[in-house]
């Protein structure tokens, strides 16, 4: 039986001191054909890892997948439900959805799996995680439907409410999560917050160094804590609404002046991480799967961080496997010496 949903403490993301991150990086890495099937039975010699288009040595190799016999499952799977970014009737579904596959497979899960709550006035995390979906699913039915306080109608304040409060409680899920081992997989069920400057050749210094502060240290907290993040729009398709607009933002920053408001939103952190973005299907079991099938192969990778030569210096990272058909999926980088 799970352990009840409790309160964790509010942190504002603009004063905790940057993530720096360990001289050993591990990398969670998705390796498929093209056909989508993952490949078996790679060994060291098959990696090239590029930092910053240096190759590294890899100091270790590890090939898992939750369909591996091992007395600790290597990943945990959490779902987050976003009662902030969601409409009542996008989070009626979304909950509903969450409780049918809880309730699957008598209630059955392959993995260790933990129910986050976020809502206008607190992050409700379950503490232990549990392979009892039942138990899950009856904690979600007992907690109660949030009432919106940051209203819809409240235009450019109210976003902005929303997006300081979501980036604030994705940075303490990240840094609760640190202190866990193995990898987890994040499916973020949300609307997501939108983009709030039209007008980004006005912005002031002062407000881009903010942009990249926080896009440098969730970047960093992300990957500290092995999170890969997928974001599940449970709307689906909407008339109007370029659901593909983050791609011109995924780009990696390397200079705040590079910075823009966009950067913050939840499907470019989802990217950064090696995560998926859905939105464009109401069908939310089917989504679950899709992501969860990361869990079923994947490869880490550990190295030793090359010295930095800058203070916020970006690192982009490059796998390539000896392999003409291989897709390889992970972080897109980290930065070294957070200021």
């Amino acid at each position: 039986m799970p352990t009840p949903i409790q309160n964790l403490p509010v942190r504002p993301l603009q004063k905790r001191q940057p993530e720096q991150l360990k001289a050993h990086i591990l990398l969670d890495v998705q390796i498929a054909d093209k056909a989508g099937a993952p490949i078996q039975g790679l060994a060291p010699f098959d990696f090239t890892l590029l930092d910053n288009g240096v190759p590294q040595k890899l100091l270790g190799i590890q090939h898992a997948g939750i369909s591996f016999a091992s007395p600790h499952p290597p990943a945990e799977l959490i779902i987050l439900l976003d009662a902030v970014n969601c409409t009542f009737e996008s989070m009626q579904l979304e909950r509903q959805n969450v409780v049918n596959y809880l309730r699957r497979n008598g209630g059955r899960l392959n993995q260790p799996t933990t129910i986050v709550l976020l809502t206008d006035t607190e992050l409700k995390i379950q503490p232990r995680p549990s392979m009892d979906g039942n138990a899950l699913a009856n904690a979600i039915e007992k907690s109660r439907n949030p009432v919106h306080t940051f209203h819809y109608a409240a235009g450019y304040a109210g976003e902005l409410d929303r997006e300081e409060w979501s980036l604030r409680n994705l940075s303490k899920l990240a840094i609760y999560e640190t202190a866990r081992p193995g990898r987890k997989l994040v499916l973020w069920i949300s609307h997501g917050w939108p983009p709030l400057d039209q007008s980004d050749n006005y912005l002031s210094d002062f407000y881009l160094k903010g942009i990249f502060r926080n896009v440098v240290q969730l970047n960093n907290e992300l990957l500290a804590a092995r999170i890969t993040l997928d974001a599940i729009d449970p709307r689906g398709p909407v008339s109007g609404v370029n659901h593909f607009y983050y791609l011109d933002y995924v780009k990696p920053l390397v200079s705040y002046t590079q910075a823009r408001s966009p950067d913050l939103m939840l499907e470019v952190f989802a990217t950064h991480t090696g995560g998926r973005v859905l939105d464009i299907s109401t069908d939310i079991l089917s989504e679950i799967d899709m992501c969860l099938s990361d869990l079923n192969s994947w490869y880490t990778l550990l190295y030793n961080a090359p010295p930095a030569i800058r203070q916020n210096q970006f690192h982009g990272i490059t796998v390539r496997v000896n392999r003409p058909d291989a897709h390889t999926r992970t972080v897109s980088g980290y930065y070294s010496q957070p200021k």
